[in-house]
C-alpha cells in the first residue's frame, strides 16, 4: 500500500541519490533540495517486492516547472493530503 496518493503536497527531507534526473522549465530549473515542497503528480508502482516510486513536480510562484523528478517515499513527508 502506498504511503502517499497522488495530489499530496511533500517535503524533500533526503536526497538519497546524487545523480538524480530531474526535468523543468529551462529558465528556472535547478535540481531538488533538501525542504524543497512539491506535489505528486504521479505513482509508479515498483515491481513485485520493490516500493513504488513518487514521480513529484515542484512549481515557483508564477507556476513554472523548478524540477520533475522521482523519489522514494524514504526521500519525502507528508505536508498535506489531498482529501
Amino acid at each position: 500500500m502506498d504511503h502517499f496518493n497522488e495530489y499530496d503536497v511533500v517535503r524533500v527531507i533526503q536526497l538519497d541519490r546524487t545523480n538524480r534526473h530531474y526535468d523543468g522549465t529551462d529558465s528556472v530549473k535547478r535540481p531538488p533540495q533538501i525542504d524543497d515542497l512539491g506535489t505528486i503528480v504521479h505513482i509508479a508502482p515498483g515491481s513485485p517486492g520493490k516500493n513504488s516510486w513518487y514521480i513529484v513536480e515542484c512549481v515557483d510562484k508564477k507556476g513554472l516547472t523548478v524540477w520533475l523528478a522521482d523519489f522514494t517515499e524514504d526521500e519525502l513527508e507528508l505536508v498535506e493530503a489531498v482529501k
